[in-house]
């Protein structure tokens, strides 16, 4: 091709085109000459999706541009524009809706839109997962109460007030309820929230309370209060992560095919204050790198807010080139690096797998060997949100202790996976250790004997550990599990009144809907558990009833006693028996009938 020897050598973004003037592939170039030629080398070099693509070029166009990094902001913006197929490409994300707050009017106005415009409105997002937009709505709605009518000059004029004033999804800016300057102030909150400086708006809101009280405006320091423990509730619901630095966007990214799914932990103030999800197009047989630097660059170049780091699991390629076009892009510095420490590691992980399971889902050809059902993949996910746990739960453990005032004491341990039993690594245990009622020094000793086999490698650890029990039976099984690989195993206690979760270092205990899926999954385990141990128990006690007297008949063997028990079915009913038909008994005989009646009749000998 004739346009390929006359290139510049100068950066640019060059444009592939087939017949038609179909836009194939969008290129960007440090020197334009040397990349485009680098395509049309030999089959052998180029691999086979080069070659398809060379080979259906027809035209070729180029744009210089002043620096690779315009030449980056180009490629993204070219990509975005006319989708060509043999580049990693974003779905489409115009479904996804945006908050927005219009910034220019003198009573800002909240509202979802589809499309941002150059208005002076401030937007949000785009949120990719709708049912949390929406949930995030309803917290915030009595926490920011914005004005939703369209023309609040009318309600101006007309001095009358809309339905939202007298319930309370409204501060009344129309009828002078509240000062324009006073409304601004909420409504900029409001877009810290969003952005996720969350305590720095509880910090300046606690503040306007002491100042409202100090002027004895009693009522406005209560509205303002109310504010403060509606975003603390949210606060006290969000995982709180171990950081280097307080804000930070976690990818992870996953892939089969051509399709790639990629997830988005957005962390400011060290909480998962949202997740994003994004879907690739394109990503063939691209290495790890290529297809981190693209995501990075199409996600990033168009976002309103982008944080000061960025995590993901292996360095992107150009990571230098693309840290100076984000810094650009925020005003400020950006750096893109692999994690630090096993707390970020788990992070980017978690993400990752996050990833995957959503591909997963997606996928209709499956190549899994064991997919998860929607169900499953729900009651899972759930649990893992609310419990804050590093990774999906799929391989699950609940001990339980059965005991009557400290006799015949036993646990149990039960397997689900996936969301069902899987009895292959059901376990019980004889307490051996423990004299008297203690459930904790049980529940330990069963905990720790698990830990030794883990520790051993006789079996894999779970994803989770459920104890039946509240604080007190889960500090004891931590303590039992410290100084194993179990230790690394999250444990949560669940308690049967009301069902609540108590977590490690909490003082509180998490309580859930009972329709929850997380619920009802953690339900089902522990009353698996409970079962197993009660069956076991009453097993334990039966035979201790059964033969606890006649172990004590001193020369009465397993075999005789066994015979003893065949005969006459229990213990009650050998008491009964006169001493001639004891004795008639095959190898007992008269003397040891004596005996045994001796022994058993007595109050002493009584099993209870």
């Amino acid at each position: 091709m004739r346009k390929v020897a006359s290139l510049p050598m100068l950066p640019g973004v060059y444009v592939f085109k087939g017949a038609g003037g179909r836009v194939l592939y969008v290129g960007k170039a440090k020197r334009l000459d040397q990349r485009v030629r680098s395509h049309f080398q030999s089959p052998d070099l180029i691999g086979p999706r080069q070659v398809a693509l060379v080979s259906n070029v027809r035209d070729l166009d180029f744009i210089a541009v002043d620096s690779e990094g315009d030449a980056l902001h180009l490629e993204a913006t070219l990509v975005r524009e006319h989708q060509p197929p043999y580049n990693i490409r974003l779905k489409d994300d115009k479904r996804y809706p945006y908050i927005r707050v219009s910034w220019q009017e003198p009573y800002p106005r909240m509202s979802l839109v589809r499309r941002i415009e150059r208005d002076g409105g401030r937007y949000f997002g785009p949120y990719t997962e709708v049912k949390a937009l929406r949930e995030l709505l309803r917290m915030t709605q009595t926490i920011f109460p914005m004005r939703s009518c369209q023309d609040i000059d009318a309600h101006i004029a007309a001095r009358r007030e809309c339905l939202d004033v007298h319930i309370g999804r409204c501060t009344g800016p129309c009828i002078a309820r509240q000062t324009q300057e006073e409304y601004r102030a909420m409504v900029d909150q409001f877009c810290d929230f969003l952005v996720g400086r969350r305590e720095e708006v509880v910090r300046r809101l606690q503040q306007f309370q002491k100042d409202a009280a100090a002027r004895r405006e009693y009522e406005r320091a209560g509205r303002i209060r109310d504010q403060v423990r509606g975003i603390e509730s949210i606060l006290a619901r969000q995982r709180v992560v171990d950081l280097s630095g307080s804000e930070a966007d976690v990818i992870g990214v996953a892939r089969q095919g051509e399709a790639a799914c990629a997830v988005i932990f957005k962390i400011r103030e060290r909480r998962v204050v949202s997740r994003d999800v994004r879907w690739l197009q394109g990503a063939g047989k691209t290495d790890e790198a290529e297809l981190l630097r693209a995501f990075l660059t199409l996600y990033y170049t168009r976002a309103e807010q982008v944080p000061a780091c960025v995590l993901v699991e292996v360095e992107p390629a150009e990571a230098k080139l693309l840290e100076q076009v984000l810094s650009a892009s925020a005003s400020s510095g950006v750096r893109v690096r692999t994690p630090r420490g096993t707390s970020e590691r788990a992070l980017v992980r978690n993400a990752r797998r996050n990833a995957a399971l959503l591909l997963g889902r997606e996928s209709e050809d499956g190549e899994r060997e064991r997919p998860l059902s929607r169900n499953e993949f729900d009651e899972a996910l759930e649990l893992q949100r609310e419990l804050g746990l590093p990774t999906l739960p799929r391989r699950i453990r609940a001990f339980d202790v059965s005991t009557i005032q400290g006799r015949h004491t036993v646990a149990s341990m039960v397997t689900f996976r996936d969301g069902s039993p899987f009895k292959g690594e059901y376990r019980r245990f004889r307490i051996e250790s423990v004299a008297g009622q203690d459930d904790f020094a049980s529940m330990s000793e069963a905990v720790g004997r698990h830990a030794a086999r883990v520790q051993e490698g006789e079996i894999e650890p779970a994803d989770l550990i459920v104890i039946d029990g509240g604080v007190g039976q889960l500090e004891a099984a931590r303590r039992a599990a410290s100084g194993t690989p179990l230790e690394r195993v999250p444990f949560i206690g669940l308690a049967k009144r009301l069902e609540e979760i108590f977590l490690p270092g909490r003082h509180d205990s998490l309580l859930l809907p009972r329709r929850s899926p997380a619920v009802k999954l953690l339900m089902r385990i522990r009353d698996e558990a409970h079962r197993f141990a009660v069956g076991y128990h009453r097993l334990v006690r039966t035979k201790a009833a059964r033969a606890s007297a006649l172990d004590k008949v001193p020369g009465l063997g397993p075999k005789r006693r066994a015979l003893l028990l065949q005969k006459f079915g229990s213990l009650e009913r050998i008491r009964r028996q006169p001493l001639d038909s004891i004795a008639s008994v095959p190898g007992i005989g008269v003397r040891m009938a004596e005996r045994i009646l001796r022994e058993i009749g007595t109050a002493n000998g009584v099993n209870a």
